[in-house]
């Protein structure tokens, strides 16, 4: 898998490779960054809890493995090549029901990892 940005074309497969064999629970790796975005790999081999993003809105593409999205009350299975879109505000967490999953996680604005709500349901 590759990335092409104005900074050049990173190919991700050889850290996919590694992180996937090592993350124990949940990592995250950003790829690009501007003052608008912030785009990182994220590495899931168990279940975040549930949260939402007071301040940033969350795209991820599914690159690897499947799981489990809830998102506002409702259950979504996902698999490789699924998109999901997560408006702030929106209570939500990824369940991994592989070895790994692998997203590719955009937030909108640029994410500083501050803004986590964690939730009871």
């Amino acid at each position: 898998m590759k990335v092409v940005s104005p900074e050049g074309v990173k190919d991700l497969s050889g850290l996919i490779e590694e992180k996937a064999e090592k993350v124990k629970e949940i990592e995250a790796v950003k790829i690009n960054e501007t003052e608008e975005m912030t785009q990182l790999l994220v590495f899931i081999r168990t279940a975040e809890v549930p949260h939402y993003h007071r301040d940033h809105d969350l795209t991820f593409l599914v690159v690897r493995g499947h799981g489990e999205l809830y998102l506002d009350g409702k259950r979504e299975k996902l698999k490789e090549g699924d998109v999901a879109f997560i408006p702030r505000g929106k209570v939500h967490f990824y369940t991994n029901t592989s070895v790994v999953s692998v997203l590719l996680a955009t937030f909108s604005p640029s994410y500083d990892g501050k803004d986590s709500v964690k939730v009871e349901l």
